[in-house]
């Protein structure tokens, strides 16, 4: 009896997680999901959690792995990664994304509601949106413009970093507008939020300090290299471009910026890495430069306004 009590002791030790530093606790999440899901979408879904449970900033999580949580916290982790995995297996054999399951996701220290229709937030646009506070915190009364606002990540995140400024979001999609202004509901954010083609509309009455934008940008040929779970559940006009005009969103953009805004005002925009040196070519007028993100791969592009 004492050795049948040993062994299921043992058992469940092992089913815990192996220490409380967060490279651990991913670990124990890819072990228990493996199979079930992608493994940039369980690390994900596992950050998100630390930061719900340790209030750990995601950017945080990723500069040091080797941080530790306290034991409490490491108990709700190893509980909650276990529930998720026993209440949601039905859902991830159909490949769900997690942050509809869940029903929200954790973005820049912000909680977003997420809905199926709108775009899930990726880890490269809090990056975008780390770029724009550090060169931009301090700097007072700025005007800013999120074209393409979806869930209101970009846009919120940025208003709750810098709550001088005037953020106008702006997006074609009603789902999206609604989205937006349930999140900042929640979040107790004023921002200005407005329904309103990028490609047919004009913006006279604005003169911005900055332009920032994740415009669609996925060509239509590269439909072969996306998860089944982004093609069969997150809304495709977020996502892809013709393949004979790749670059219409960030054409857009520069025509509004030659009228609407200010000198040395600056454009943030996510791109194709692929497409980097021809979207470069687009803001040839301006002072531009494509950067790199934390994977080494071109993903943005900074372009400051000359006169």
């Amino acid at each position: 009896m004492i050795g049948i009590n040993v062994v299921i002791l043992q058992k469940n030790w092992e089913m815990r997680i192996k220490s409380n530093r967060i490279e651990d606790i991913v670990k124990f999440a890819l072990s228990e999901l493996e199979g079930i899901y992608s493994e940039n979408e369980i690390k994900q879904l596992t950050y998100s959690l630390i930061t719900h449970f340790c209030n750990i900033p995601k950017t945080s999580i990723l500069a040091n792995s080797k941080q530790t949580v306290l034991e409490s916290e490491l108990l709700k982790l190893n509980f909650a990664i276990k529930d998720l995995k026993k209440d949601a297996l039905p859902i991830f054999k159909k490949e769900k994304p997690l942050q509809y399951i869940i029903g929200y996701t954790d973005f820049y220290n912000i909680k977003l509601n997420l809905n199926h229709k709108v775009l899930i937030p990726r880890p490269e646009t809090e990056e975008l949106v780390d770029m724009i506070i550090k060169e931009n915190k301090g700097r007072k009364d700025l005007k800013i413009a999120d074209f393409g606002c979806g869930s209101g990540a970009i846009a919120l995140a940025l208003k709750k970093n810098i709550p001088e400024s005037e953020i106008c979001a702006f997006d074609i999609d009603d789902n999206a507008i609604n989205q937006t202004k349930e999140n900042a509901q929640s979040l107790n954010l004023d921002i200005n939020i407005e329904k309103k083609d990028l490609l047919k509309d004009n913006f006279n009455d604005y003169n911005f300090d900055i332009i920032v934008s994740n415009p669609p940008y996925v060509m239509e040929k590269e439909k072969s290299l996306m998860r089944d779970n982004v093609l069969n559940h997150e809304p495709h006009q977020a996502l892809f471009v013709k393949d004979e005009n790749p670059l219409i969103f960030y054409q857009a953009i520069e025509r509004i910026a030659q009228k609407n805004l200010k000198p040395k005002g600056k454009i943030y925009m996510e791109i194709n890495e692929s497409l980097s040196e021809s979207t470069k070519n687009v803001f040839k007028d301006y002072d531009t430069k494509i950067i790199k993100d934390l994977f080494g791969k071109y993903r943005f592009i900074r372009a400051e306004k000359l006169a």
